[in-house]
């Protein structure tokens, strides 16, 4: 049987960690405490003014890089179908890296054709603004190696 010092002990932590529910069963008694407490919803005004701020700002941002799309660019291309590489040597130096400039007689890479490699030049004036495969790819005749934004 619960005496009642125990049932106001029983209390006093209830409430000391603000359950909202509580259920303690010895042989014959049962005690349940059930705090049915109402929360407070806050609205905190200035945040508002602050979103509207930020999302001003995402769209100048966006607006800026649809003006950086229209950038005109060109393509380096395979001139034969072969394995690319990208520098003389395999994990040596490349002949270009992203954002590199070039021009029209810039090697960019070799294409390996039946043991015989051919140097691939840019034959546009820019700078590398992607490089589209990789060291050791297979590549197609025509296939777009490198991304250019022109002059």
């Amino acid at each position: 049987m619960i005496n009642i010092d125990d049932i106001e002990k029983i209390m006093q932590v209830v409430d000391k960690f603000d359950f909202s529910h509580f259920e303690f069963q010895q042989e014959n008694s049962k005690i349940v405490i059930d705090n049915n407490r109402i929360s407070k919803t806050v609205i905190n005004e200035p945040s508002k003014v602050e979103t509207k701020v930020f999302e001003a700002k995402v769209e100048k941002t966006l607006n800026e890089e649809v003006e950086e799309e229209t950038v005109e660019k060109e393509y380096i291309k395979a001139v034969f179908a072969g394995t690319f590489y990208s520098g003389k040597e395999q994990g040596g130096p490349t002949f270009i890296n992203l954002y590199d400039e070039v021009e029209y007689d810039t090697v960019v890479g070799l294409v390996e054709v039946m043991k015989l490699f051919n140097e691939v030049e840019a034959g546009v004036q820019g700078t590398i603004i992607d490089i589209l495969v990789k060291d050791g790819d297979f590549v197609e005749y025509g296939q777009p190696l490198f991304e250019i934004k022109s002059k």
